[in-house]
């Protein structure tokens, strides 16, 4: 499942973080046993704080 966020939106980066997983599964880009990536992971690619990905 590909994430993409805004990082200039009003919309607080773990709520994207959360509702663009929430679309995938949704949509169903994510399936039952579908890993995600780690906190730590994911944010390093967004270049985020690993607290903001665990909060999302």
């Amino acid at each position: 499942m590909q994430l993409t966020l805004d990082l200039d939106s009003e919309v607080p980066i773990y709520q994207q973080i959360r509702d663009r997983i929430v679309e995938g599964i949704a949509r169903r880009q994510a399936g039952e046993g579908d890993p995600l990536p780690s906190t730590r992971q994911l944010a390093a690619d967004f270049g985020i704080n690993f607290h903001t990905v665990n909060k999302a």
